[in-house]
């Protein structure tokens, strides 16, 4: 019985070795992991980049160094509050100030831009003699500036002075001041800090050329002035 001789592989059968492909894959797949985690690492320092620095002291929250303090906050909050004057008042509005008896106004005799001019009831023309600014000044108390003139409304401490209400430069002083009390809306009533007592048309008189004067506050309808804002 003869034997065969065994079968020499062909030059296309050979063995070919299959670690080469083996170590270039998991070399690929390490490449692509350690790419993976560098590529995270930026991008978590990127995210850390645009945090804000905030840190933890004491289990509480930590204002960044620099950053304003909670109470400079506050206060600048309290300094913003709106200031609320008596009867809608607006200091940067100009006024014609009417009385309610009789509706004539607030009148500077004959334009006059003197210290020691008097003023009257007049009807209304809304000349510069005839307007007046109200000038916050310190506890609630405001000045009462004529536009015409500059000068301020009150009451004089001269004793030689006319009677009744005048103009004079700015001094300071309690008679150029006034409370200001709410009537009702735009209606108010005007009394001097020094003496206490109310702007009026003289004894309740509501006719033209009507000294304007001070008396014993008592609410009276003479006592009693409308705010009319001009535009």
């Amino acid at each position: 019985m003869s034997r065969r001789r065994a079968r020499a592989p062909r030059a296309h059968e050979r063995y070919v070795p299959r670690w080469p492909l083996v170590a270039g894959a998991l070399a690929l797949l390490l490449v692509a992991v350690i790419g993976g985690y560098t590529g995270g690492l930026l991008a978590a320092d990127g995210e850390e980049a645009e945090e804000p620095d905030v840190r933890v002291e004491a289990g509480l929250l930590a204002q960044p160094p620099g950053a304003p303090e909670e109470t400079e906050a506050l206060a600048e909050e309290e300094t913003e509050e709106a200031v609320v004057h008596p009867a809608g008042l607006d200091p940067e509005l100009v006024y014609v100030l009417q009385n309610v008896h009789g509706d004539r106004v607030m009148d500077v005799v004959d334009k006059s831009t003197a210290n020691g001019a008097p003023v009257h009831l007049w009807d209304r023309h809304d000349d510069t003699n005839q307007q007046w600014r109200f000038v916050p000044v310190e506890e609630g108390f405001y000045e009462i500036e004529g536009i015409g003139s500059g000068k301020l409304l009150e009451i004089p401490s001269d004793p030689a002075a006319q009677p009744g209400s005048a103009l004079l430069t700015r001094t300071g002083s309690p008679n150029q001041h006034w409370a200001v009390i709410e009537v009702g809306p735009n209606v108010v009533r005007l009394v001097n800090r020094a003496t206490g007592q109310a702007l009026e048309g003289q004894g309740g008189a509501p006719d033209n050329g009507t000294r304007i004067t001070q008396a014993p506050d008592g609410g009276h309808a003479h006592q009693q002035w409308r705010l009319l804002p001009l535009g």
